[in-house]
């Protein structure tokens, strides 16, 4: 599991896409949820202090095929990545 605290606000994301299953929780909520080997796009919008926002989470697979790579976006601007 990737964890990226922005402005207080929780984002986690799957450390491993062994099982196909993704979930990302942003402040312990599923905000999106999709299966894949692959790995996939998620986007979400929340509010944050009377502010839309819109996320998007990468998650890949890494060449070995056993862990996931993962980036993280908040209105288009880069928070994380480990790829």
């Amino acid at each position: 599991m990737k964890t990226v605290i922005h402005n207080g606000h929780k984002i986690e994301a799957p450390g491993s896409t062994l099982t196909g299953l993704e979930e990302v929780r942003y402040d312990g909520e599923v905000v999106s949820s999709k299966r894949s080997i692959l790995g996939a796009t998620h986007v979400f919008v929340v509010e944050e202090d009377g502010e839309t926002v819109q996320y998007e989470v990468q998650i890949g697979t890494r060449w070995h095929g056993f862990s996931a790579t993962c980036t993280i976006r908040r209105a288009g601007e880069l928070l994380f990545t480990d790829c």
